[in-house]
């Protein structure tokens, strides 16, 4: 391995380890009023495997929308790229179809 490689290789094992984003501190700094209930219907998905979003922002995103949250096992945070992709169309296609269900009725 060159030289090049072996330090990029370092600085890319160093960067992973720092957080991307923390919305917990953007949450805390930010006045955020409740969603008033309304006619729109609202999925919240999340993914096990997902290091961006962590399953208590996926609990916190489901209250704020007053639903629960539906945590894919065995996916990413990008989960449409995912090689497992299926699962969560698989998981929006049901939540389309039980809303044409009640709206058929």
């Amino acid at each position: 391995m060159t030289s090049f490689n072996h330090d990029y290789q370092e600085l890319m094992k160093e960067s992973s380890r720092m957080t991307l984003f923390d919305l917990r501190k953007l949450n805390a700094s930010l006045p955020v009023p409740s969603v008033p209930k309304s006619s729109i219907e609202v999925l919240v998905v999340g993914a096990n495997d997902d290091f961006i979003v962590d399953s208590e922002g996926l609990r916190e995103t489901g209250k704020f929308y007053g639903v629960s949250p539906v945590c894919i096992e065995g996916v990413a945070h990008d989960m449409m790229l995912d090689c497992s992709w299926e699962k969560g169309a698989e998981v929006i296609l049901s939540w389309l179809n039980g809303l044409n269900k009640q709206h058929l009725i």
